[in-house]
This record gives structure tokens, C-alpha cells and sequence, in this order.
């Protein structure tokens, strides 16, 4: 498949009505535990902040889940499967994600719950997709970078009928659901390799090795680099959540290990190969020799450096509070075995992200054709604010 076998002239603008956003399901503005409830984080409820929400992706990755009781102090805010999340504050304004299952998010995200009498939950993801940079420029008067709830409901849009929607969705879905499966077989292979790291701990007679980390790294900053400087290329652009874009120019040379340190803090990456690290992120600088920086990598993911960060509207991890911990290490000959049995693991989960990535990039062009006339500019109703006309185009929206 490919964007030229749907012609923007197989489209057809005539049945597309416009709406407003608060018309097609209610919008829920989400809220963070207050710092006082500790009880409130737990493993029940997913916690979608927009870190969470990762560059070509469907599906947020939830740093934090909250409790049981975290979840009911919150009940008015969560949200049920099939709706669609999108960012409303901050620099990343018109990021979005689907949910799974039922989720919380914090307070820089407002969440559509569809009628779906009017709207698909599937293509009202897609819309507000195509439809992102359109979000984004709705805020642009604002030096704070906010679009609250009651602008962000009377933005206009335009939907199709329903058959019209099932079809769109089902061609995007399909390239969103192969996406999705390689991030399981990611998952899978990033398992096995915890695993053998686990192995190599207690397998060998000789003791293992115990390191303050700040004795064998240091921590660089990341630098900035927004999506509108961002030229076509092959190099991965990580924040905190993972990987946002792409660039034709590398910061770090690979292999590296990058931590999230804004936004969704404290989550660990690993890049097989050169990238560019934005400010959001730490990124690792080995000082010793005798640390493979694979066993690096799975003893800092042991940390749990999720719960170091401070609870706030936007999370941060310090780099004291990262140095200053004593990670496990496996001795000499074990730490070289797990490195070899452990590269061609991690080998295959950078080619699963490089093929996810292509299939990210066709699956954006389509969307640009399929809803087109979402995406097009056109004059509001009367009473209804419009917005600023944006190039059609959502490659690099995360």
C-alpha cells in the first residue's frame, strides 16, 4: 500500500458536515493526585501524562498507573476505553493517543469520550490527529502555550458519515495495529534480555558487583531541538517518553543510554545507534572501562528511577538523585557474556523500531489524503472560532 493508491480525489467532500469538537462526546479535563495522598499511585488505573504519548504511536505508554483508591478520589476525570487524549498545555500542544482501557491524565490533557451516534472512536482519534496542527495554532495568542477546555471544545472540525468513518479507520487502524504489534515484540525482547541480565547476577560463583553509579557515569544534558528544526533524516530525536521525531544530524554517537529527566522522568532508553538527546532527557556518559554499557543499561533500568522523580504538574528527575544510587553489576566474565548474548536482542528491537517508523510515515501521508477535507481550509460557521489555516501535513506531530 502505498499514499498514491488513495487519491485525494476518491474523497469525497460533499457528506462531510462541520461540527465542533465539544459535539462529537464530552470532553474531560484531567488532574494529578495531590502530593498528600501517597496512596493514591499504584498499579490499577493507567496515568497518561503527554510524555506518555510517543512519537508515531497510537498508544500512550503510561509511566505511573494510579491505585484503586487513587482512581476513585479521580472518578470524575476518568475516561473509558476508545477515547481520544490530547495534549492542551505546554510546547507539545495537539499530541494525541488512544486509550486501550480506562485511563486518568493529568491536567495538560483534555480527553474526548465520543457519541458514537455521531463519531467512531477510531476515526475521531484520526480526526483530531489530522487535525493537530490546527490544535496547536488555536493557542498560539497565548504566551503560556494553553488551550483550555472550553476553547479546545469549540474548535471546528468536520466528520464524514459513518461508513465513510469504519473505512478510513480500518486503512489507518491496520498500519497502527502493525505498529503495535512490533512494540509487543519489543517488549518481548527487552523481557528476555532483563531476564538474562537477572541470570547473569546469580549465576556465576564470584560476588556481585555493587557501584555507586555517579562513580561510573556522568549525566549530560540534552539539547534542544523543536520539531520545526528538524530536517529529514534517519537520526532518532528522544525526549523522556522516547523517541519524537526524526533529524539529519546526530548529538551522541551510539550505542547510548538515554533517561528521561522532564515529562515522563526517570524512563530509561537504549539507542543501538547515533542519536540526538533533547533537553528534556539526560543521556550517559560511561567513565569506566570494565562496565559493558549494556549492563549499564539494564542496571539502571533496575532502579526504578520512576519513583525518584518529584510529583508536580510536570515531573522531574535530579541528577543527584540518579548518581547518588548503588546499582548491581554482574562480575568480568559474566558482564561480557550477557553483553554478546544480549546484542542481538537489542539489534532487533532497533530494526523493529526502524520498520515501525516507515510504516508511521505512510500511515501520516494516507491520513493526509483520507481526511483531507478535515484538514482543508474552510470558513467556520457563524459563532464558531476558527482557526488559523496549517500546511497539510502531521509527519512529526509527536
Amino acid at each position: 500500500m502505498s499514499a498514491s493508491t488513495v487519491s485525494a480525489s476518491t474523497v469525497s467532500t460533499s457528506t462531510w458536515q462541520e461540527v465542533r469538537i465539544g459535539d462529537l462526546g464530552r470532553v474531560v479535563t484531567g488532574a494529578t493526585p495531590r502530593a498528600a495522598d501517597a496512596d493514591s499511585w499504584g498499579d490499577a488505573v493507567d496515568f497518561i501524562t503527554p510524555g506518555d504519548q510517543h512519537a508515531g504511536s497510537r498508544d500512550a505508554v503510561a509511566a505511573r498507573r494510579l491505585s484503586a483508591a487513587g482512581a476513585a478520589r479521580l472518578a470524575s476525570r476518568l475516561v473509558p476505553a476508545g477515547s481520544t487524549c490530547v495534549t492542551c498545555i505546554g510546547a507539545t500542544i495537539g499530541k494525541t493517543s488512544f486509550t486501550a482501557r480506562p485511563a486518568v491524565t493529568n491536567q495538560q490533557i483534555n480527553s474526548v469520550v465520543p457519541d458514537e451516534s455521531l463519531v467512531t472512536p477510531a476515526f475521531l482519534y484520526y480526526l483530531l490527529t489530522a487535525c493537530a496542527p490546527r490544535i496547536a495554532r488555536a493557542s498560539s495568542g497565548s504566551a503560556a502555550q494553553i488551550l483550555n477546555k472550553a476553547q479546545f471544545e469549540r474548535l471546528p472540525v468536520r466528520v464524514p458519515p459513518i461508513g465513510e468513518q469504519d473505512r478510513a479507520a480500518a486503512v489507518l487502524g491496520a498500519l497502527d495495529d502493525k505498529i503495535a504489534a512490533n512494540g509487543r515484540t519489543e517488549a518481548t525482547a527487552l523481557a528476555l534480555a532483563d531476564a538474562l541480565f537477572e541470570k547473569a547476577l546469580i549465576e556465576k560463583a564470584e560476588p556481585v558487583s555493587e557501584r555507586r553509579l555517579g562513580d561510573l557515569v556522568e549525566l549530560r544534558y540534552g539539547r534542544a531541538l523543536p520539531a520545526a528544526r528538524r530536517r529529514p533524516g534517519d537520526v532518532p530525536v528522544y525526549g523522556s517518553g522516547g523517541v519524537v521525531g526524526r533529524h539529519d544530524r546526530a548529538l551522541v554517537a551510539g550505542p547510548g543510554i538515554i533517561i528521561g529527566r522532564k515529562g515522563t522522568a526517570g524512563a530509561v532508553h537504549w539507542s543501538q545507534r547515533d542519536f540526538f538527546p533533547i533537553d528534556t532527557v539526560f543521556y550517559v556518559q560511561p567513565r569506566a572501562e570494565d562496565v559493558p554499557l549494556e549492563c549499564l543499561y539494564f542496571a539502571i533500568r533496575r532502579l526504578r528511577l520512576t519513583m525518584m522523580r518529584t510529583d508536580s504538574a510536570i515531573p522531574g528527575l535530579t541528577r543527584p538523585s540518579v548518581l547518588t544510587a548503588t546499582i548491581r553489576l554482574p562480575r568480568r566474565s559474566a558482564a561480557r557474556e550477557f553483553q554478546r548474548a544480549t546484542r542481538d536482542l537489542l539489534a532487533a528491537r532497533e530494526a523493529l523500531g526502524a520498520e515501525s517508523a516507515k510504516l508511521a510515515t505512510l500511515r501520516d501521508e494516507l491520513l493526509v489524503t483520507l481526511l483531507a477535507p478535515a484538514i482543508a481550509v474552510y470558513t467556520a460557521s457563524p459563532g464558531v472560532s476558527t482557526v488559523a489555516p496549517a500546511p497539510l501535513t502531521v509527519r512529526g506531530l509527536h
